[in-house]
């Protein structure tokens, strides 16, 4: 015996299938709940239980006094709906940074072909900074993800620019979670953004893909002792 779809999983499915069929973008509003629910036919209660439902996810937006709204893509409904089992295997964490590094150590022969003077330049005073930050026992977490951003904008692709931030994120959040990271890890974590910049600079391919691999052995020397960063 199959079992039965509940209304409101069902009216999700109705739901994104009216967004697609009627090519609505992200900022274009849905119809008011009383003509979409006779549209889609289905009740109201279904209706705002499955908007709530697509709005926690990230699909939709509720405006106050306006209406919903197809929301921008985000990352942010997977971050902040990370399982907490997730966060302590790990197995798990070990082959989300192992995806990471190969998509990151992908792109080096493409950045090192795009970059420009000026993102060198940012991306030695942010490398400078965060040696200085670590040197001094503090943390650089902005420094860090404005780096990794800078890094790749270049590759004009949105995409990946947002899933190397997701990455940071994941990490980051995972680092806030396991205490603070020991100094002499933080400091070789800036020393090798600090490498990595220097393999920019004299365009070397080589050493660059070098520099990489060995700040991602950094990484998982964190992990390692159990603590976390990106």
């Amino acid at each position: 015996m199959t079992a039965r779809i509940p209304a409101y999983r069902q009216a999700q499915v109705e739901i994104k299938k009216y967004i697609e069929q009627h090519r609505l973008r992200f900022g274009d509003a849905l119809p008011p709940e009383g003509q979409l629910a006779q549209e889609l036919g289905m009740s109201r209660p279904s209706l705002r239980e499955a908007m709530k439902s697509l709005e926690s996810l990230g699909v939709v937006e509720s405006r106050h006094g306006e209406g919903i709204y197809v929301k921008a893509f985000s990352f942010d409904s997977i971050i902040d709906n990370l399982p907490y089992a997730f966060i302590a295997d790990g197995h798990s964490l070990r082959d989300l940074l192992e995806v990471r590094a190969a998509i990151e150590l992908g792109a080096v022969p493409v950045i090192l072909e795009r970059i420009t003077a000026d993102d060198t330049r940012a991306l030695r005073e942010l490398a400078a900074r965060m040696l200085e930050k670590a040197q001094a026992h503090q943390l650089y977490e902005q420094e860090d993800r404005e780096f990794h951003a800078t890094m790749y904008r270049r590759l004009e692709n949105p995409f990946l620019s947002t899933l190397t931030d997701l990455f940071w994120q994941v990490f980051h959040r995972l680092n806030s979670s396991t205490g603070q990271p020991e100094h002499w890890l933080v400091e070789a974590t800036a020393v090798d953004h600090m490498e990595i910049v220097k393999m920019i600079e004299a365009r070397n391919l080589e050493g660059l893909a070098k520099a990489y691999r060995k700040h991602f052995n950094t990484i998982f020397a964190r992990m390692d002792t159990s603590s976390l960063a990106a």
